[in-house]
């Protein structure tokens, strides 16, 4: 059996292209890598984004690997022309919040070529699945494609189905007879054990 852990980045900070991590997605990633590396952690992979190619760095400390930037783990907003910016830090009359608040992701990314975005995230899946057979794969990359890999998975029509926190962990994993199975979505108990922490010191 081969396990995926998929990873959503840290929290970046807004108004950047390309940004790197806030102060807070770079709590959130040292808060995850000592979970995870106390999973045995075989192979790392990252998006070539920053916020991915950050959140993976401490977990790089931890471990002594060095993540493999995969291109196709990127994000669908490749060509943006405006500087990015978390979704729930959007205005809210912004039509692009609207269209969030109402499940229109299609409007939310209304240039995406969703078939061909779909295609390269089975496509990346597929590359880290196969590289690394028996192996634990974990891979840093963006909510959107993690959704729209789970969604095909599970055969939702929706890619845009569930919206991951940063630095959750979902899990797939591949059978002997080459079955995916999701195994879990949106973990975050390293984020709710640390404040469990903070609130008893």
């Amino acid at each position: 059996m081969t396990e995926l852990l998929l990873v959503r980045h840290g929290l970046p900070v807004a108004g950047a292209f390309d940004p790197g991590l806030s102060p807070e997605g770079i709590a959130q990633a040292e808060r995850l890598a000592p979970w995870l590396a106390s999973e045995g952690i075989d192979a790392l992979y990252a998006s070539p984004y920053r916020r991915a190619r950050e959140t993976a760095e401490p977990l790089e400390r931890l471990t002594g690997m060095s993540a493999t930037v995969l291109d196709d783990l990127r994000e669908w907003d490749t060509d943006v022309s405006h500087p990015y910016t978390p979704p729930e830090q959007i205005d809210a009359d912004d039509p692009r919040s609207v269209a969030l608040s109402e499940g229109r992701y299609e409007d939310f990314v209304p240039d995406l070529d969703w078939d061909a975005f779909r295609g390269r995230a089975v496509g990346a899946m597929n590359t880290m699945l196969g590289a690394h057979p028996g192996r634990r794969i974990a891979a840093v990359c963006h909510g959107g494609i993690i959704n729209t890999y789970l969604a095909t998975v599970l055969e939702i029509p929706q890619m845009f189905w569930f919206h991951p926190g940063y630095t959750s962990v979902s899990r797939v994993r591949r059978m002997p007879g080459g079955r995916i199975v999701l195994h879990s979505v949106n973990e975050t108990a390293h984020l709710v054990a640390e404040r469990a922490v903070d609130s008893v010191g």
